[in-house]
């Protein structure tokens, strides 16, 4: 069955995820290693957005090597991924020229990820459990970055669309109103198959609820055990007026 939204950050099953996508359906995915699957899709109509790793380094990527001097600490609940420095130049030019290269695939937007890097510099991370493995810059530091990076991003014409950090993304949005156009939330009802607490549950839907008033494009991705929660799920979003969700039954997002 065809698909009007779909997420997928495997690399090996994008082009199948891309083929049952809907014409004029948005597909978003990780561009890496698939970008002749993403302009066919593109001369097919759909619409892609491609994934972006801002706050954090993944030790699968090719350019692992070159950056793993910036590593600050492991990222918890995901082997091989760390919060990284994004102060320093050289990271901040690999994100922008990241960029330009999924955007040369006719991908229309990015799917930014882990700018709650923001956050956990301004609270010491303290949800991490593991040790620091360098000292973290300050967050004002680290908010002038990925502001930086962002606007250039958004002058390359490609639609930007934070995952999470609402505390960075309230921020930006108030300095630059009308950068950002859409956002993304993850487990707003449901993580990891289990239902969020009712604090969690609504501290995103008043942020949610802020971006929404603001005009913000509004899309989240939801992580429940059963058809029935993922039914509480739409309705829920229905009630809200959020316009985008995605039911993932998978933490790995596999596009199914």
């Amino acid at each position: 069955m065809n698909k009007t939204l779909t997420y997928c950050f495997e690399q090996e099953m994008v082009p199948k995820v891309l083929a049952g996508t809907a014409q004029n359906g948005l597909a978003v995915i990780d561009t890496e290693g698939n970008e002749d699957a993403v302009r066919n899709a593109v001369e097919r109509g759909q619409l892609v957005y491609g994934y972006l790793n801002a706050g954090a380094l993944e030790s699968e990527r090719s350019y692992y090597g070159t950056f793993k001097h910036l590593k600050l600490a492991r990222y918890d609940g995901w082997d091989g991924e760390y919060w990284i420095d994004v102060t320093d130049k050289e990271w901040q030019d690999h994100l922008v020229t990241e960029a330009q290269k999924i955007k040369a695939t006719g991908a229309i937007g990015l799917y930014l990820d882990n700018t709650d890097i923001y956050y956990m510099c301004a609270e010491g991370f303290k949800e991490e459990h593991s040790r620091m493995i360098k000292k973290a810059p300050s967050a004002p530091l680290v908010y002038k970055a990925l502001e930086s990076v962002i606007l250039q991003i958004s002058d390359l014409g490609l639609v930007v669309m934070p995952n999470g950090g609402d505390t960075f993304v309230r921020k930006f949005i108030s300095a630059h109103p009308g950068v950002i156009k859409t956002v993304n939330q993850e487990g707003v009802l449901y993580q990891d198959k289990k239902r969020q607490s009712k604090e969690d549950t609504e501290y995103y839907t008043e942020y949610l609820d802020w971006c929404r008033e603001r005009g913000i494009y509004i899309r989240g991705i939801e992580y429940p055990r059963t058809k029935e929660q993922a039914l509480l799920c739409e309705a829920y979003y229905t009630e809200h007026q959020w316009q985008g969700l995605y039911i993932s039954f998978h933490k790995d997002l596999r596009g199914d």
